[in-house]
């Protein structure tokens, strides 16, 4: 896919190899006309009918994967024994992903976020031929999966509107790529969260029908994603009675915006029972054109997910001391757990 503009400058300048940049660029650092022909093709696969459909396979998921770290001695990493095998499997099987490759799969996004220069190219390259050949595969075996649609979808596309086979690879790496860390960090912090206030998790287990509110206002007060993606102005203008100029970057605060004491009442209180506005109340989905498209799937498992935990099962508690509990810091973005230690 060939980049322009002042993103495609910016990732040139920081030295990334321009056959690598297509990964970075696609979807987050396009607008338009081309940013909405790129999304089109993804959108069938996480239609919201279809995304409450897996409802039952990610339930099974769960199940299996908790009853296997319960048999062990009930005591388990929830971010990474839990958390990331289960995001893994969930937005592999929306892929279509076959089941035996989806730990090298998830090791390979694990390379590729790394940052390490020894494992981060290397990463790319092996992920990105796995999904080639993926490609190769449903084109000759259609299946239901996301990999067919896209296809399916880019076939039947009007000329100008097809995708590439490059910029096929560069959609599912990224939707592999947001599809498991994301998610895996946002769980953990929603569960350490709920364990830090037992008398928000009692209310909810007597009112287990507030669990789809639950889960945004866990989203409004958690906000994982903490700063959002930086915006670079491709022409000189003013925004707040500030000039930009063309090439300097605003970003922006979301967890900010989420405990903005103008739109929510005592803002910085969690309350599962609190009322969400239209769309969730919260911009930790982001907002308008570049909305995370996975804002369905990422609401329903983590309804699932809760529920199993700590609805249905009530011996879920920190295996370590609350001071114990690590962060790591990443300038610019916040910080993210190092690890939850928990037990049955």
């Amino acid at each position: 896919m060939e980049g322009g503009g002042v993103g495609a400058e910016l990732l040139d300048g920081a030295g990334l190899p321009p056959e690598y940049r297509q990964y970075l660029e696609i979807l987050v650092m396009v607008d338009g006309p081309e940013h909405t022909r790129l999304r089109t093709h993804v959108m069938r696969a996480f239609a919201p009918r279809r995304i409450a459909a897996l409802r039952p396979r990610i339930e099974r998921m769960a199940h299996q994967l908790i009853g296997e770290l319960a048999a062990k001695d009930g005591e388990f990493d929830l971010l990474h024994a839990f958390a990331y095998p289960l995001m893994t499997n969930v937005i592999c099987e929306i892929i279509g992903v076959e089941e035996a490759d989806r730990p090298k799969v998830g090791g390979w996004i694990r390379d590729y976020e790394s940052g390490a220069p020894d494992r981060f190219i290397p990463g790319i390259d092996q992920l990105a031929a796995y999904i080639d050949g993926l490609l190769d595969r449903r084109a000759a075996e259609p299946a239901e999966d996301l990999v067919s649609d896209l296809l399916r979808s880019s076939a039947e596309a009007a000329e100008g509107q097809r995708l590439s086979r490059q910029e096929m690879i560069a959609l599912v790496f990224l939707l592999i790529n947001t599809g498991i860390a994301p998610p895996a960090f946002f769980l953990a912090d929603a569960v350490l969260t709920l364990l830090d206030h037992p008398q928000e998790v009692a209310g909810l287990r007597a009112e287990p029908g507030l669990l789809p509110r639950a889960v945004q206002e866990l989203l409004r007060y958690v906000s994982t994603v903490r700063i959002g993606a930086t915006l670079y102005a491709t022409e000189d203008v003013e925004l707040g009675g500030v000039l930009v100029r063309r090439g300097e970057g605003v970003t922006s605060g979301l967890l900010s915006a989420n405990r903005d004491p103008g739109t929510f009442a005592d803002a910085g209180r969690l309350d599962l029972t609190r009322e969400a506005a239209r769309g969730g109340g919260h911009i930790a989905y982001g907002h308008g054109a570049h909305r995370c498209i996975g804002a369905a799937l990422a609401n329903l498992h983590t309804e699932v997910i809760l529920d199993r935990l700590l609805l249905r099962d009530k011996r879920l508690t920190l295996a370590v001391d609350r001071e114990a509990v690590e962060r790591v810091g990443f300038a610019g973005e916040g910080t993210y757990l190092t690890g939850l230690p928990v037990r049955f």
